[in-house]
Parts: C-alpha cells; sequence; structure tokens
C-alpha cells in the first residue's frame, strides 16, 4: 500500500504494479474483472476515512446512527483492500518453494512438512461461504497457522502477520470455473489453478520479513 501525505487522512492509491499477468488456468478476463473489485475497496477505504475526518473536523459526534457506521465499515473495506494486495502479488511464477528453504522448514516443524500443510490449507478453502484462507505467522510463539476469514474482517488474530492469502469468494473463480452447483469445477478445480500460480519467492520473502518481528504479549 502505498500513502498519500497531501492529505490529513489515511489514504491509498491502487497498486498497479501488483496485477498479476499470464497465468496458468486463471483468465485475464476473470484477473480484470477481480482487479475491478479490488479498486472499489481502495475507493471506499479512502471515502470512509475522510467521512470520519470530517465528522471529526464538524465537531460532531460519531456515536449516533448517522455516523457510527462510517466507522464500522472500515474493517471491511481495509481488509478488502490490504486482503487482495497480498492475493495478487503473490500471483505469478507458480512451482514449489524451494526444499530447502526456510518456508519449507517452518511449514516442516509447524504442520510436519508442505504436503500435510497444503492438505490443510485446500480443506479450509473448500469451507462453505464466502472468505479467505491465510496462512499467517504468530511472533510470539515464532509458528505458521491456517486461518478461515469470513468477509474481510472476522477471524484475523491480532498480532499475526499473513504469508499467504488466498481469495475464495465465488468472484474469484466462477467467471474460470463455474460453480458445483450449475455443474461446472466450480472451487475445487480454482484451488487448484491457485497453487499453480503462486509466486514461492513472494511468500518466502514475507515469511523473512515476520521472522524479524517480536511480539510485545
Amino acid at each position: 500500500m502505498s500513502e498519500i501525505n497531501q492529505i490529513p487522512y489515511a489514504a491509498y492509491k491502487v497498486r498497479q504494479d501488483l496485477k498479476p499477468k499470464g497465468l496458468d488456468g486463471l483468465s485475464e478476463k476473470a484477473i480484470d474483472q477481480h482487479w475491478k473489485l479490488y479498486e472499489g475497496y481502495v475507493t471506499n477505504t479512502n471515502l470512509l476515512n475522510k467521512l470520519v475526518w470530517d465528522t471529526g473536523e464538524a465537531n460532531k459526534e460519531l456515536n449516533n446512527a448517522e455516523h457510527s457506521e462510517i466507522q464500522r465499515r472500515l474493517g471491511f473495506e481495509y481488509n478488502g483492500m490490504v486482503l487482495h494486495e497480498h492475493y495478487f502479488s503473490a500471483l505469478g511464477k507458480g512451482g514449489a518453494p524451494s526444499s530447502d528453504s526456510p518456508l519449507m522448514s517452518q511449514l516442516s516443524k509447524d504442520f510436519k512438512g508442505y504436503e500435510r500443510w497444503k492438505k490443510q490449507f485446500i480443506q479450509i478453502g473448500n469451507f462453505r461461504g464466502v472468505g479467505w484462507v491465510v496462512l499467517s505467522y504468530d511472533p510470539f510463539l515464532k509458528r505458521l497457522n491456517n486461518f478461515w476469514i469470513t468477509d474481510h474482517e472476522v477471524g484475523h488474530v491480532a498480532g499475526f502477520v499473513p504469508i499467504l492469502v488466498m481469495d475464495v469468494w465465488e468472484h474469484a473463480y466462477v467467471l474460470d470455473f463455474g460453480s458445483l452447483a450449475s455443474g461446472g469445477l466450480g472451487r475445487p478445480a480454482y484451488l487448484e489453478a491457485y497453487f499453480k500460480n503462486i509466486n514461492w519467492n513472494v511468500v518466502e520473502e514475507r515469511l523473512q520479513n515476520a521472522l524479524t518481528l517480536k511480539s510485545d504479549r
């Protein structure tokens, strides 16, 4: 994310540098449509930050029916923006993580290996409902864990660092794979395609950065 410093409240730009191209099994048309949703989260995050700021500038009460939902909505829009940036930025060169990488070492310690971790990650990805699957690092126990995130904001653990983020809302896959209910290949086929397009170099870098963090708990 890139902050704009010319205005008094937090505001963000669409990260065009993160938009993936040339993916295996994930079409450009689907990515283009998905990208527009991400742009909407950036727009709405900026709008809500401005509205909250303007409420304070006008010396209006935030804790009332007129204004409180502006603040409540921030978590949904912010996480919609940030999770999409994590998702898109790790799509690209596929393959598998290097067998002697710190990530593989951490997965071996925390999940008894890559394949066991991947199996659990995909099982969570097939949960009913819309949301995300996130592999996160806990700086306190210094270990990885998988989480299901409902919508964008329900299920995050405070202080944990996202390492790998997978979108499993229908818009991420229906255009390419349809839905199981309508006879299409659906989400399972999307999950298979997703794993073909993970840029493990990005994931490794995120883990390396997370390993340097200290928990204040």
